[in-house]
């Protein structure tokens, strides 16, 4: 879930005040926005978030004022071609489902899901919310899933925890006359970015706005700290750069980014991070500069396999110069192997 979203409904859960949300239950064919996207409709109209923009969001914002007034809640096809695809950027044999329904800032249990969605981002914890619609009545229920199984609420039978826990993206689910919605609420990914210089530093405010639980490390407190890195999630001051597998843990959904200021320390960073799960590497340098790093690693018996995980030369191709272009070039390509990851789950 978007962490505006998820934001705006704990503002507006601890103001008292209720609320439309509009989710895609499912996209066919060229839509612009993707199952699970979500947009928050206040009383006064404003909205937080986008399922799409244009003749689209329009039309769902018009949709929203009416679950307002009545609410209810309910499911719209929106079937687009010809003249509506000149509105919205090529939509042309798009269609989609769009669940609108009544958050009521009154009923307890939705409180208490919005408050335990909005623990799991603060702590970086992951969590799976759960909407369960009935296509006859369009009647509502929520539920909150823990990874240690612990549920708040009540999961249809339908649905198996294992189930939940797999999804890694947005998905649908529709069985025995119920429309279900699995969205995972922190499985944006965790980047730790080695190296709290120029690179890092520009680096961190990107990784942070596309949805990363962002530390940075470094060996200089001059360099590590809250004043150079405002918006990272947090900053570390390391001893050295040796025995970092006893102090992280990194798996499948660490994206490790190495830009020390020597090759020296990329190369002790590089060879204790290819011996964990991280699911992305990547390492600043030229190709003469990392082949020389590779080629020390095989010395030290590591296999092709393990030079093959790294990203180096980092980031995407776009002829980068400034620390800026670089951290531009790197976090475009964490977003293309972070999207591939959950696309493979």
């Amino acid at each position: 879930m978007n962490q505006i979203i998820e934001e705006e409904m704990q503002k507006l859960s601890d103001q008292g005040e209720s609320f439309a949300l509009a989710t895609i239950l499912m996209r066919n064919g060229s839509a612009p926005r993707s199952t699970g996207a979500k947009m928050l409709v206040r009383k006064d109209g404003t909205i937080a978030g986008t399922v799409g923009g244009g003749i689209l969001e329009a039309r769902v914002q018009e949709l929203a004022a009416r679950v307002i007034q009545d609410h209810r809640a309910t499911i719209q096809n929106y079937k687009f071609s010809g003249k509506d695809a000149s509105t919205m950027d090529a939509i042309c044999g798009g269609q989609v489902d769009v669940l609108v329904e009544w958050i009521d800032a009154t009923d307890p249990h939705l409180a208490a899901l919005i408050h335990g969605m909005h623990v799991a981002r603060e702590q970086h914890r992951k969590a799976w919310l759960v909407t369960v619609v009935s296509e006859e009545t369009f009647a509502t229920a929520h539920a909150l899933v823990q990874p240690d199984g612990t549920v708040l609420g009540t999961l249809p039978s339908a649905l198996t925890f294992e189930t939940v826990r797999e999804t890694r993206l947005p998905r649908g689910i529709e069985t025995s006359g119920l429309q279900i919605m699995i969205e995972p609420i922190n499985i944006s990914g965790s980047a730790y970015i080695f190296g709290a210089g120029h690179v890092g530093r520009s680096l961190a405010e990107f990784t942070k706005a596309v949805g990363f639980w962002t530390v940075v490390l470094d060996d200089r407190a001059e360099y590590a700290n809250d004043e150079r890195f405002p918006t990272a999630d947090e900053v570390v001051v390391l001893d050295s750069y040796d025995h970092l597998l006893d102090k992280f843990t990194f798996d499948r959904d660490s994206f490790v980014v190495i830009v020390t200021r020597g090759h020296m320390n990329d190369r002790a960073v590089l060879a204790q991070i290819l011996k964990s799960d991280a699911g992305y590497v990547g390492m600043i340098g030229s190709r003469r500069k990392c082949g020389l790093v590779f080629d020390a690693l095989r010395q030290e018996g590591f296999t092709e396999a393990d030079i093959q995980r790294v990203y180096a030369p980092i980031g995407v191709a776009i002829d980068a110069e400034t620390p800026e272009e670089i951290g531009i070039s790197i976090v475009a390509e964490m977003i293309q192997a972070r999207a591939r990851l959950q696309k493979n789950g």
